[in-house]
């Protein structure tokens, strides 16, 4: 841990800001500081993404922006609080997002559930200056069950207002970015086929990282470009990040929950793509017709 360049500066950076840092991991600290109710956890995923796209010298300028910004908003939304368990209070602000099914939020149980291999929904608050991950405590103290809450965010993030979509062809590939200025891009997903991106069979999605959707239309053998294509990029876009989610390709037909279609996973000389039994015989079944 010592000679982790990273960690050094970010302790420092931390303890200039007057907190004191625990080391959990090569991911993880752990920051306290007197009179502050319970230590905050600070994941260093995004932040090892950030700065692996720079040159070391910026490397000192962007995690004091990181950490200054975690602990401003933090200390805001201390001092800015809310009733929780006011259900009729809270429920405007309900939201969802999708997060790896291996995300780690932290000691605490949250509210989430699965979407899709890979993938879950976390319910979440969105306050002013942050969104904050709904426990489980907290929920079960509102009068509606866990299902209602997620209705309600998933009423909100659609009022927010569509995102944009931007298409161009690849390859004969029409491949659609969604996007949008809002932290909530992820949740569309589950919903995605409220966009001009669908085929006859559905659409191929993907959500490498928080805050872009890709897409392609599901029309025929068409279907094995738009398969590649969405591999190459999702692969890229998890693997650069920051905030990666899954380099998996998934499947949304109407009326359907989100498929699982190829698990993309890092081979010794290429990615290992494993397609799933339900998106084999819809191939199959195109290759007939």
């Amino acid at each position: 841990m010592a000679a982790d360049p990273l960690l050094a500066l970010l302790v420092t950076v931390v303890e200039h800001h007057g907190y004191e840092c625990k080391i959990i991991s090569g991911d993880e600290v752990e920051i306290t500081r007197a009179g502050r109710d319970g230590p905050l956890h600070m994941w260093l995923t995004n932040l090892r993404q950030w700065v692996a796209r720079e040159p070391r010298e910026e490397w000192a300028a962007i995690v004091s922006d990181f950490v200054g910004s975690l602990i401003a908003t933090t200390e805001v939304d201390e001092e800015d609080q809310l009733d929780l368990e006011d259900y009729g209070l809270i429920r405007p602000l309900l939201r969802t997002r999708l997060y790896a099914d291996d995300f780690q939020p932290g000691p605490e149980e949250i509210v989430w559930r699965p979407v899709a291999p890979g993938l879950i929904e976390i319910l979440v608050v969105d306050r002013p200056t942050s969104l904050m991950l709904v426990r489980v405590d907290i929920a079960e103290a509102w009068p509606v069950s866990a299902d209602e809450a997620f209705r309600a965010a998933y009423d909100n993030v659609r009022r927010d207002g569509p995102l944009e979509v931007e298409s161009e062809l690849f390859d004969g590939v029409r491949l659609s970015t969604l996007h949008g200025d809002t932290a909530y891009v992820t949740a569309h997903a589950v919903w995605v086929g409220d966009y001009p991106v669908t085929g006859p069979e559905g659409v191929l999605v993907t959500v490498p990282v928080q805050g872009l959707i890709h897409a392609a239309p599901i029309r025929g053998m068409e279907v094995l470009n738009a398969m590649n294509l969405l591999i190459k990029i999702a692969w890229s876009g998890f693997q650069e990040g920051p905030r990666s989610i899954s380099p998996n390709v998934y499947w949304w037909r109407e009326n359907t929950p989100l498929l699982l279609a190829g698990a993309v996973e890092p081979g010794d000389d290429s990615l290992n793509v494993k397609i799933t039994p339900e998106f084999q015989d819809l191939l199959e079944r195109l290759a007939q017709d």
